[in-house]
């Protein structure tokens, strides 16, 4: 379930949906994910995101505008170490104009790759070119190039790569879009190789709706002299517009049919047609056929339709929902536009710390960095200001690495107090137990 996995079934271009602003006064802080081993769940990895403006914001379904994203993974059972680091970069209308990503070589953050995005005048992307890191310089990699019509929908997608010898983006494949003219909705995805220099045609993706202008139905099919049906997922929806099934099958051109593969079930309906309950079922084709249970999931939301859990459970051999290996979990964190991210800085003075996971539930790590070598205390207080740990004497060093246990604290806010000889490091974080 590493990042960042979102939860939308319909497999739209990603594109389509990164001009998309956060609508709502919440923002998504933090995430964290777990997987069961057969006796219990286990920590996986934790994600912390910092945001250095009010106006940004996001969370899964909404474009993310963070500033900072760090990525802590579990190993050993026993503690998180540094995964990923990303960085986001922002024009005078908050649009993301750079994501850098960064990797954990075990002794320090390495550059890996970065996306760089130009926009129109009404805020749409109307370029991104990824580069990898080539050790000493950013080297380009490929360049979409975006056109719109005059509502705002995206009708191509001009896909270039790099090449060397000419030092120039050259034309690759594109993605042509059409809508109703009426209801809007897409109705058709097709994409073509450009690699010849003529348009040739390669898949496409073909939508329609309900009279409630609802997804209905999303085919896939692949050109061969002609297109050729793949895959087809059909949704039904409750008179309330809640969508409560989706059927996925896959074309067998041997028999000219369409063949069940899987089938999910929603339920328990919240908020804006937010399922509680999803139940996924498989096929056997034996005994004539039948649906067989094979996960059930489990949601959470608060208050803004904003997924705070998610939890899998497999269907065993005698019949009941029952946690197993592999089943996943997940939760997700956040904060009101002017309140608190999960770990806030207060005060930088002469240093800085790094501090996860995010929420902490169990133990609490601290990467205390200084400029000038110094001694230093550690200790967490309550919003009282009473302190709630006991005080951790750090010796003289410019780098320092502690865990504090906060297993035995209340949920809720803290700060933590880093007090040097020659500075001071104070972090605002939640627990979460």
């Amino acid at each position: 379930m590493n990042k960042i996995k979102l939860l939308l079934t319909l497999a739209l271009p990603v594109l389509l949906c990164q001009n998309a602003q956060a609508q709502t006064g919440s923002r998504l802080t933090a995430q964290a994910d777990w997987t069961h081993d057969g006796a219990k769940f286990k920590r996986l990895d934790s994600t912390s995101f910092i945001f250095g403006a009010e106006a940004r914001g996001g969370d899964m379904t909404h474009t993310h505008k963070f500033d900072e994203a760090t990525m802590w993974q579990y190993v050993a059972d026993s503690a998180y170490v540094n995964s990923m680091y990303t960085t986001q970069d922002f024009d005078a209308n908050n649009n993301i104009t750079t994501n850098t990503k960064q990797y954990w070589s075990g002794t320090s953050w390495v550059l890996y790759a970065r996306e760089l995005y130009t926009y129109t005048t009404s805020n749409k992307i109307a370029t991104m070119i990824y580069q990898s890191w080539g050790g000493t310089v950013w080297v380009p990699q490929y360049k979409d190039v975006y056109t719109y019509d005059t509502k705002g929908n995206m009708i191509l997608d001009v896909y270039q790569i790099w090449n060397g010898l000419t030092s120039k983006f050259d034309n690759y494949s594109q993605k042509t879009y059409t809508y109703d003219i009426v209801t809007n909705k897409l109705l058709n995805e097709t994409d073509e190789s450009l690699y010849t220099g003529s348009p040739v045609y390669t898949e496409q993706w073909v939508f329609t709706y309900t009279t409630d202008t609802q997804l209905l139905t999303t085919a896939y099919n692949y050109w061969s002299s002609g297109w050729q049906p793949s895959t087809l997922r059909t949704n039904t929806y409750d008179v309330a517009h809640n969508r409560v099934s989706e059927l996925y099958q896959v074309y067998n051109s041997m028999t000219s049919a369409w063949e069940n593969i899987t089938y999910n079930i929603y339920s328990s309906f919240v908020g804006k047609h937010m399922p509680r309950k999803q139940v996924m079922q498989s096929w056997n084709t034996s005994l004539g056929g039948s649906w067989e249970n094979s996960m059930e999931y489990t949601y959470t939301y608060n208050s803004m339709d904003q997924m705070t859990s998610s939890t899998g459970m497999s269907w065993n051999v005698v019949g009941i929902f029952e946690f197993a290996a592999g089943d996943p979990m997940a939760r997700y964190y956040y904060a009101t536009h002017g309140g608190t991210t999960t770990v806030k800085n207060v005060t930088n003075d002469n240093g800085s710390a790094n501090i996860y996971p995010v929420p902490a539930s169990n133990m609490l790590h601290i990467n205390l960095n200084w400029n000038v070598a110094q001694a230093s205390t550690i200790a967490i207080y309550d919003m009282t200001g009473k302190m709630v740990t006991p005080l951790m004497n750090v010796p003289s060093a410019t780098e320092y690495h502690t865990a504090i246990s906060v297993n035995t604290l209340a949920a809720g806010t803290y700060i933590v107090k880093i007090n040097g000889t020659e500075g001071q490091v104070v972090k605002q974080i939640v627990v979460a137990n």
